[in-house]
C-alpha cells in the first residue's frame, strides 16, 4: 500500500502506551504513524506519495494539513461485515533516518514523560528534542547530533532507566 522503500513503525502515540488495540491509536482516538525512507530527504514528494496511496485505498477520508514532512487528516478503516468503524484523526510524520528514533520517542509521549526525560538529559549534559540528542559543550552550546540506532540508545546516552513504551504514560 505504501510506496517502495518506505518503512513505517506503528508504535507512535497511545498504542505504544498500551491504551488501545490497533495501529498506533492515541488516548484521544487519533492515529500516529512515523515513516522513514532510506533516501529521505532526497525524496521531496515522498509524503505526498504515501498520502496518495492511503487515499487511493479509501483509508484517508479528509485532509486537514499536508506538507512535505507532516500530514494531518482523518481516516477510517473500511467497514467489515456490516460493522462501521469510527473516523479517527491521523498524523503522519516523515522523519529522516538519522532522526527517526528521537522522533518516535517524542511522538510516543506522554507529554509529562517527554518533559521529564528532556530535563534529565539537560542534567546529564545533553539536549534532547524530537530531532536529535546532542551533547552540551562547556559554554552550553549543543554539539553534533549523536548516532542513534534505537530508542534504547537515547536512554543509555543520558543514563536514564529504559522504559518500555507502555511504561511511559506518567
Amino acid at each position: 500500500m505504501l510506496p517502495a522503500g518506505v518503512e513505517y513503525e506503528d508504535h507512535c502515540g497511545g498504542f505504544n502506551l498500551g491504551k488501545n488495540a490497533g495501529p498506533a491509536y492515541k488516548a484521544d482516538g487519533s492515529v500516529s504513524l512515523g515513516c522513514q525512507h532510506r533516501r529521505f530527504p532526497g525524496q521531496p514528494h515522498l509524503l505526498h506519495q504515501v498520502v496518495q496511496s492511503l487515499e487511493d485505498c479509501k483509508f484517508i477520508t479528509d485532509t486537514l494539513v499536508k506538507g512535505d514532512t507532516k500530514f494531518m487528516g482523518v481516516c477510517q478503516l473500511p467497514s467489515e461485515g456490516g460493522k462501521q468503524f469510527p473516523f479517527r484523526r491521523l498524523d503522519i510524520r516523515l522523519i529522516p533516518k538519522d532522526q527517526y528514533y528521537c522522533g518516535v520517542l517524542y511522538f510516543t509521549g506522554s507529554d509529562i514523560f517527554n518533559k521529564n526525560m528532556r530535563t534529565h538529559a539537560l542534567e546529564k549534559g545533553f539536549t534532547l528534542n524530537e530531532y536529535t540528542l546532542r551533547p552540551l559543550g562547556i559554554t552550553g552550546v549543543a554539539g553534533e547530533p549523536l548516532p542513534i540506532d534505537s530508542e534504547k540508545d537515547i536512554f543509555d546516552y543520558i543514563q536514564y532507566k529504559y522504559r518500555e513504551p507502555k511504561e511511559r504514560s506518567e
